[in-house]
């Protein structure tokens, strides 16, 4: 978190004198990190309440999949109509940056929201950082384990430790720690596209284990499209707000 103060330096440059005095002293203020609550907000009223000096960086969840899991599975029709009707959400005259896995439905996901949006230059980078693995510490036993849904929210949710992930918050910390190299090339407006699994844990920590997404014990799971936003403020301060580009947040 710490790193972050420091990405905003262009807006920071414009501090008065007097406050540059005041902090030579005692040292920049370290950044106001503000956490989710438990609701889901929906995407396009996140956008549009943006301030002025505000950046963002909207996590999610790729649109509706078909039955293939596979590197090469895509959406469905729906899941197309979907994304588009995301990118609506988002239209505005500013470009977006994105950025997805390589996975081709998490692709088909970010070129549907510029389609919604109306874009015609539309450019994605391809980010291992937004691949589903993140939390995983050992792959090859849960892939021999399906990767259950329930066993990834009690590691998440602190209520089992078993060796298979990374902890959780520490983790989170470091994937927000790692747009730091990233943000200077990327714009106001970002969207980068993942998986569940990644999405899911972020969406954890961004509301401090708020939302219900205990698995195992009735709660539900991440819809598609829907994640956490990463506002920022020419301070550098941080406010998560868990956003969804659909009705819900949480889907069965």
């Amino acid at each position: 978190m710490k790193k972050l103060y420091a990405l905003f330096s262009v807006a920071t440059l414009v501090l008065s004198l007097a406050a540059c005095s005041s902090e030579s002293s005692t040292g920049p203020s370290e950044p106001v990190v503000t956490y989710a609550g438990a609701e889901f907000k929906d995407i396009g009223k996140v956008y549009a309440g943006l301030g002025e000096s505000e950046r963002v960086v909207f996590l999610l969840r790729h649109a509706e999949r078909g039955s293939d899991y596979s590197r090469e599975g895509m959406l469905t029709k729906n899941g197309e109509r979907q994304s588009k009707s995301v990118g609506e959400k988002l239209k505005g005259d500013e470009s977006v940056f994105y950025a997805s896995s390589d996975y081709g439905r998490t692709q088909q996901t970010c070129e549907g929201i510029a389609s919604g949006r109306g874009e015609k230059k539309y450019k994605r980078e391809t980010w291992g950082i937004l691949a589903s693995g993140w939390f995983e510490k050992d792959s090859a036993k849960l892939d021999e384990e399906g990767r259950p849904w329930g066993a990834f929210a009690k590691e998440a949710y602190g209520v089992e430790h078993n060796g298979l992930y990374y902890d959780f918050t520490q983790r989170s910390e470091e994937w927000v720690d790692s747009l730091e190299a990233r943000l200077p090339s990327m714009k106001r407006v970002n969207v980068l596209v993942s998986h569940d699994f990644l999405v899911a844990g972020m969406v954890i920590y961004a509301s401090k284990k708020k939302v219900d997404m205990r698995y195992w014990d009735g709660g539900k799971w991440i819809n598609y499209l829907a994640g956490v936003a990463i506002i920022i403020d020419s301070k550098g301060n941080i406010r998560y707000t868990l956003v969804r580009g659909l009705e819900d947040g949480l889907d069965k």
